[in-house]
């Protein structure tokens, strides 16, 4: 039985108080500890705690507020005591620490909040919350293959191309690791490029992702069958957080909601985000050889479909392309559309992929996903890859992919490119 007792205060911009009573000592450090990974999990990065009704503090609370404070600092957020009892005070005063739990001087970063949230709206029970990092920021998709060929394995070594992993640019498409088309012919699978690192899933039968990292003279690279490339920098960063009886944001209502916040038409993205099931598809088989994927009964063993929202509550980062611009034969660019896939209510179109990982918590406050992205692959490892599509078949569907809370960068695409 815990000997501490929390009651929890939601206050303004995201932040939690606490108001605990009882005693801290090593049979409710547990309970405290317990009670910050749920708040942390919600993406409450901001928890503030009132001790005046705690009347005993131990060695052991010592220590779990000690590690809740550089847990929450290392996520960018904030960990402090607004009130002591006097013999919390006492205690935290005599080992020095009192002046690590102060409150914060919040008024003092007040203008720094205002200028972050340049922009606020409330849509679909999220909050959604934006930045202007680059007014003036834009980006060329290159478009490279044709997709279409997918469904008839009509893919040769003509087709392929040498796709390099840089600074700054994110891809997807279909690829593999390696350098050719005979090395990869029979691994051929969903692929993501996040800045410097190549991560795909092979269509070898392993079920296996597999990556690779640039660093020093190595520099990740993949041999490419079709993508959709673009280039930092992003023009705006969007954080969405739900409401206290959000259990979800559909795909299609965020994009929807990016493209009436930004006002753009055609825009590439990088999400990170925590994933509320998703929805979608991999090769199972490699689109080499001549042999049709799509149609029934061959579909069955060379396409995985998801039989459920899947990853629930998993950390995913998303890169995709979303239009809403008609397509209309005066375009020049128009080749575009083949690579973009119907949303699920047909407003906008867009190709995504989506890499899985198990959840860790992350920091916020972040200008760019490069960091955010590095540490997923270097701490979390890689569990997946889909290709996001909307399942709404009458009766038996499965919806579309949802996530419960992120962030996500945007840039509006100036030209298509077909390459």
């Amino acid at each position: 039985m815990t000997t501490l007792n929390i009651q929890r205060e939601d206050q303004q911009d995201q932040r939690v108080l606490l108001h605990c009573s009882g005693r801290l000592d090593a049979t409710s450090t547990d309970h405290l500890t317990d009670y910050m990974e749920r708040l942390v999990r919600e993406g409450k990065y901001h928890v503030a705690l009132d001790l005046s009704r705690v009347n005993y503090l131990s060695s052991a609370g010592i220590r779990v507020l000690v590690m809740q404070h550089k847990n929450l600092q290392a996520l960018n957020g904030l960990f402090y005591i607004t009130e002591s009892s006097e013999n919390v005070a006492q205690v935290l005063g005599l080992v020095g620490m009192a002046g690590m739990f102060s409150a914060p001087d919040l008024q003092a970063g007040a203008s720094a909040k205002e200028k972050e949230n340049d922009f606020v709206s409330q849509a679909h029970g999220y909050t959604f919350r934006m930045q202007v990092l680059d007014g003036q920021a834009s980006t060329t998709v290159i478009c490279t293959g044709s997709p279409q060929m997918t469904a008839t394995s009509g893919f040769t070594e003509d087709d392929t191309r040498i796709a390099v992993a840089e600074q700054g640019k994110y891809a997807l498409g279909l690829g593999a690791l390696g350098d050719s088309f005979q090395s990869c012919s029979q691994r051929f699978g969903e692929y993501l490029l996040l800045n410097g690192t190549v991560a795909y899933l092979p269509s070898d039968g392993s079920k296996k992702p597999d990556y690779m990292i640039s660093h020093g003279q190595l520099t990740a690279q993949l041999a490419e069958l079709y993508g959709l490339h673009f280039f930092a920098p992003f023009s705006h960063r969007i954080l969405f957080d739900p409401g206290k009886e959000s259990t979800g944001l559909e795909l299609s209502r965020w994009a929807r909601e990016v493209a009436r916040l930004t006002g753009f038409e055609n825009w590439a993205f990088v999400m990170i985000a925590e994933s509320a099931g998703l929805i979608g598809t991999s090769l199972n088989v490699s689109p080499v050889g001549g042999r049709p994927l799509f149609s029934f009964p061959e579909v069955k063993d060379a396409v995985r479909f998801t039989t459920e929202p899947a990853h629930f509550k998993m950390q995913t980062v998303s890169v995709g392309v979303v239009s809403e611009a008609p397509e209309t034969p005066e375009a020049p660019e128009a080749g575009y559309r083949i690579f973009l896939r119907p949303m699920k209510d047909n407003a906008l179109h867009a190709h995504i992929h989506t890499a899985v990982f198990p959840y860790i918590p992350l920091r916020k406050a972040e200008s760019g996903p490069e960091d955010t992205i590095a540490h997923l692959f270097e701490n979390a490892g890689l569990t997946d890859i889909l290709h996001l599509l909307p399942d709404d078949r009458l009766l038996t569907g499965l919806g579309e992919s949802a996530f419960l809370q992120g962030v996500c960068w945007v840039v509006p695409v100036e030209k298509f490119v077909n390459h």
